[in-house]
């Protein structure tokens, strides 16, 4: 590869060196979803740059604090992405610096005062017990009316399919396979989350077929599968998180966290409950890192310890 492609296509240069040179810890190479990952979380990067007039080769350490102050808009408390994104940059800007492309590494600089959270935040989930309560609500009388069908049908793909709330609000009618004899979801690209086919848990097979009948038969200007408007608006996060407070207090639950993030981390606990790996787990929700399913098996382990 030659060296200036880092300074003319620099998100192919990247691909290549990863595919060809970069290694993680212990110098071994990355695996494949860890490579898809990487180069999402380049290309955000780069094209920060790009918005600042700065490439890999030329920015400083004040494009470095901008760029985290926009992240942290993205990012959920207690998370590691931040030192993600550093370890990431710094790895890089070094290849750079090796190749004379740089004289200076601001990342190593910043990454000297990061470090891994020791005790990371246990996840909220609901038990075993609560996630049947609210999967016996996840259901729709007949007749209902579109909105109370709309509803049951977002809270039972959350706790079906482990899909975040921006994924679900960017699905498309024809990305939602009922038709199947094992019915799935696709959820495109989003952010740092690569795209994925999810299986859907029976628990929503009737809401989501009766939902996805009745939104087949409502013509729109939009193809969003959940519509907050009849002029075919996607639904608001807010909108979003009612919905799940509401369900959850007709099933007589309380959580400190009564949003989308709790139903996702139920469906990946009821994965590992059901005997999936955390390597399993993490591919179904998107994930690159196992952390997730390692802090949601811990909470298993400790059950079984009780």
């Amino acid at each position: 590869m030659p060296d200036d492609l880092w300074l003319v296509a620099p998100e192919d240069a990247y691909a290549q060196w990863q595919r060809e040179e970069a290694t993680g810890a212990g110098r071994r190479a990355f695996a494949d979803q860890s490579i898809v990952q990487h180069r999402s979380m380049f290309s955000r990067f780069n094209q920060y740059l790009a918005g600042h007039r700065a490439t890999v080769a030329s920015y400083g350490a004040d494009h470095l604090d901008g760029f985290f102050t926009d992240l942290a808009q993205d990012c959920a408390p207690g998370t590691t992405t931040r030192l993600r994104y550093l370890k990431l940059i710094d790895r890089f800007t070094r290849h750079l610096v090796n190749l004379e492309l740089r004289a200076d590494n601001p990342a190593s600089q910043m990454l000297v005062n990061e470090s891994w959270p020791e005790d990371e935040p246990t996840p909220l989930y609901l038990s075993s017990d609560d996630d049947a309560r609210l999967q016996a609500v996840c259901v729709a009388p007949k007749g209902a009316a579109f909105k109370e069908l709309r509803n049951t049908a977002i809270v039972a793909l959350f706790l079906a399919s482990g899909v975040t709330a921006a994924e679900l609000r960017k699905m498309r009618v024809d990305e939602l396979d009922m038709d199947d004899e094992r019915p799935t979801v696709f959820v495109e690209k989003h952010g740092p989350r690569i795209a994925r086919r999810v299986p859907i848990d029976a628990l929503a097979f009737d809401v989501l077929r009766r939902y996805q009948e009745v939104r087949r038969s409502i013509p729109c200007a939009t193809q969003w599968l959940f519509i907050a408007t009849a002029g075919g608006k996607p639904m608001q996060p807010y909108t979003m998180l009612k919905c799940v407070r509401q369900a959850l207090h007709r099933a007589g639950l309380s959580a400190a966290d009564e949003s989308p993030r709790l139903l996702r981390n139920t469906y990946g606990r009821r994965q590992i409950i059901a005997g999936k790996s955390n390597e399993q787990v993490s591919n179904l929700m998107g994930l690159s890192s196992h952390r997730t399913a390692a802090r949601l098996r811990q909470t298993v382990d400790a059950d079984a310890r009780m």
